[in-house]
């Protein structure tokens, strides 16, 4: 079987040869152009960093002889010269000394070449020798200019200065740094002036350091354009401002480059500013040498394009031979076993059309495999919501793939740190219809995903109607930072809800949990601070870490005594509420409790007031307080508004109650009935029976009023009325049980006392025990 048996063999080789000519030509082309690109961006970085060192070799070079300069100018003998005039031994010795601090000076470095002072006061050049103004050589024409000029310190062009004035004087190439003395004296108030004469080939020396590593001609100009130092020592102090370079440079910004046609050649011009002195370090550089990389890459490029040439060639042949001949015997094998095929046995196969059918074949395949994908997708969301169900109540431990199910579906989870929360739509009542509500809670779930996955990761699911269960997941074991990016992340949600759905949810946050299979814990306690949104109000964030219970430790007693407020409300007793609420007040007072425990004990009051009178019929929406409870606790910063806040909303409470029991009840019947036990409760004899001869109402009838009203039976009711006005006997008198037990009905303190444990699990004697304990603490407390 040859490898040409098919036309479309013949048309994908043909194909093939053409591709690889075409891929090696833009290979060749673009590596070429991204290769000169980079040299030359690389060239001009390199050529700039290299000026940069010199730079910077050179500021530090100056600095260092200019501070040096400002300390010599502290000298006693310096001083002296420049500021007291002397007699002629004084003299004589100052300048011994001064020559033998200035050949110090001098040898200590390589760049100094000689000092020179001149006094303004005493008309007196100093270098070497005294020397008076008019013995001073034409060098020194600096001195009468630097008097008048309105700066502390002044760079002169590079000069030079003579070191032999015979037939065929010496000079010496200098840059000279003047300062005047003392440092900051203005024009006419200066006493002399002090100049450090510093080698011109030192610093050129500077630049040769870093000359091996770059190319081109490198040389130094001041702010006017003259020369500073530079290989062409003809050119030194002239002004070279008028060349075309030197103008562009002078025009330019701090640094930067251009090209430019230098002795008719065509160069690259390189520069950098010095801070410190003003001077332009300026490097020229002809093209043909910048570019020689360049060449060797272009010419290694082509040798490259011309092996892969053939390589391409080699390898269509080699292609067809070791390719085609093993895929036309698969064709032919899938054709024939095709044919015999029940889906296929009516299709056509002619000579040469192989690679066709087999295209329809693979075609069919391939729309089947679609139809299965969009089916998949279209059941994702169901199996989304069946595997969050499954995490958020029984985390499915059987399930060993969970990561691979979490891919299928779309959810993403770090493998550890989690937290709950649950988010409800407040005033659901008022949403038109269950499918409204539906799509509010299908929004809500996306919009917190959005959010949670900016933050960390995490999904969301409609739990029940208008609730949503929300999971956070975090990467790292920072916890306390996890609390607050998951009240972040609730913050977040529920200004996005009220400002684009117009609407307000609650929040509750559940505590953190390490691994996935506890996740059912932080839905539970999400799910418990939800509840809170009786006392807290609508549209807060209630996490249930803030929600401390003192069921035991130092408040416990505090905690407890909100069962028998609560009591107060169910019996609708206001006076003792009243009563009740002044005590446990003063008690939060003499104890020291901090304000923030203070704030969160009325929170668990208004819990239990508000689950009590929910269980006793007020309906929901009556019960939910108009404003922030939290902000509002905030607000009162006294105990006296915080116990008159607290009062008011439990009277709220007991209206409600009071309302709703008289809804049940039209007239007073059971009022009095209420009113007779209160005054009748120590009665033995106090019965059902009882209050229906009292009445002339039948059992039957008064039973089912008592519940609609109380929410409870009679026997309960009665019980709680006579063990409180025991433990308030037991409290606060030194009376027998036995005689307690019978002043509240009970004729048998054996069954006095079973009861009482019942209701308070202790007996009458270790609850008084434990009463008066506590009043005696109080007192010390006090």
């Amino acid at each position: 079987m040859g490898i040409f048996q098919y036309r479309s063999t013949k048309r994908t080789v043909v194909v093939l040869l053409l591709l690889l000519f075409l891929v090696v030509s833009m290979i060749s082309f673009l590596s070429y152009w991204v290769a000169t690109n980079r040299l030359k961006y690389e060239t001009v970085n390199t050529h700039m960093a290299l000026l940069g060192q010199i730079d910077h070799k050179l500021e530090l070079m100056l600095q260092t002889i200019d501070k040096e300069t400002i300390q010599m100018l502290e000298n006693d003998d310096v001083k002296k010269f420049f500021d007291y005039a002397m007699s002629e031994e004084d003299s004589r010795d100052n300048m011994y000394r001064l020559n033998s601090y200035f050949r110090g000076i001098v040898n200590s470095g390589e760049f100094v070449y000689s000092l020179d002072m001149y006094s303004y006061v005493r008309k007196l050049l100093f270098s070497g020798n005294a020397l008076r103004e008019d013995q001073a050589p034409s060098d020194y024409e600096w001195i009468g200019s630097f008097e008048k000029e309105d700066k502390y310190s002044s760079w002169l062009p590079t000069r030079r200065l003579t070191l032999s004035t015979s037939n065929f004087p010496i000079y010496r190439n200098v840059v000279t740094l003047l300062r005047t003395y003392p440092l900051i004296h203005s024009p006419g108030f200066r006493r002399g002036a002090v100049a450090i004469n510093i080698k011109e080939e030192a610093v050129y020396q500077l630049l040769t350091d870093s000359h091996s590593r770059t190319l081109g001609d490198t040389f130094i100009a001041d702010a006017e354009g003259r020369i500073v130092s530079s290989a062409d020592k003809n050119k030194l102090g002239q002004n070279m401002s008028g060349s075309d370079v030197m103008s562009a440079v002078l025009k330019g910004q701090q640094e930067g480059n251009f090209r430019a046609t230098i002795g008719g050649e065509p160069s690259s011009v390189f520069y950098v500013t010095s801070e410190f002195t003003g001077w332009k370090i300026v490097n020229v550089v002809p093209e043909i040498q910048l570019n020689r990389p360049l060449i060797k890459v272009r010419n290694a490029l082509i040798v490259i394009a011309a092996v892969l040439f053939v390589a391409a060639g080699v390898s269509a042949v080699l292609l067809g031979l070791w390719t085609f001949n093993p895929l036309n015997r698969f064709v032919a094998n899938v054709s024939k076993k095709l044919k015999t095929h029940p889906l296929y046995a009516g299709t056509e196969w002619k000579p040469g059309t192989e690679f066709t059918n087999f295209e329809n074949v693979v075609q069919h395949i391939l729309t089947d495999s679609e139809q299965l994908q969009r089916q998949i997708k279209e059941s994702k969301p169901i199996m989304k919501w069946r595997l969050l169900t499954e995490i958020l109540t029984n985390y499915p431990v059987q399930n060993r793939n969970i990561g691979q199910y979490m891919d299928l579906v779309g959810v993403q989870l770090y493998p550890h740190y989690f937290i709950v929360m649950s988010a409800e739509f407040d005033r659901k009542s008022e949403i038109r219809s269950a499918r409204d509500l539906h799509l509010y809670a299908y929004a809500l779930c996306n919009v917190a995903e959005e959010l949670i996955n900016a933050e960390c990761k995490g999904a969301a699911m409609e739990w029940e109607d208008g609730q949503c269960a929300i999971i956070l997941s975090f990467d790292d074991e920072d916890v306390e930072q996890h609390a607050i990016r998951a009240v972040a992340v609730a913050e977040m949600l529920k200004n996005f809800v009220q400002e684009h759905f117009k609407k307000t949810i609650t929040i509750g946050i559940g505590s953190e949990v390490r691994e996935l299979r506890d996740v059912p814990v932080s839905h539970k306690m999400s799910q418990e601070a939800l509840k809170y949104k009786l006392v807290m109000g609508m549209g807060t964030i209630i996490a249930a870490d803030d929600l401390r219970g003192y069921h035991s430790g130092q408040f416990h007693r505090l905690f407890a005594y909100t069962d028998t407020i609560v009591d107060s409300i169910k019996v609708l007793d206001e006076e003792k509420l009243h009563q009740q609420l002044h005590r446990w007040f003063e008690q939060l007072a003499s104890l020291g409790v901090p304000p923030d425990i203070i704030r969160q004990l009325i929170v668990q009051l208004l819990m239990k007031a508000a689950v009590l009178a929910g269980e006793l019929g007020v309906a929901q929406e009556d019960l939910i307080p108009a404003e922030n409870v939290q902000e509002a606790l905030e607000q009162h910063d006294s105990l006296e508004l915080l116990r008159e806040f607290v009062e008011g909303t439990l009277a709220r409470f007991i209206a409600g109650i009071r309302h709703r029991r008289h809804h049940h009840e039209k007239n007073d019947a059971i009022e009095q009935v209420m009113r007779y036990i209160q005054l009748n409760y120590g009665n033995s004899e106090l019965s059902l029976n009882a209050l229906s001869d009292e009445f002339r109402m039948s059992v039957s009838h008064l039973s089912k009023m008592f519940k609609d009203y109380t929410g409870g039976n009679f026997i309960d009711y009665l019980m709680e009325i006579r063990i409180e006005k025991s433990k308030e006997r037991l409290a606060e008198t030194s009376d027998k049980v036995r005689d307690i037990a019978e002043s509240v009905g009970y004729t048998n303190v054996n069954s006095f006392t079973r009861i009482f444990k019942k209701f308070t699990g202790l007996t009458p004697s270790e609850y008084r025990d434990r009463e008066w304990d506590r009043r005696g603490e109080d007192r010390e407390a006090l």
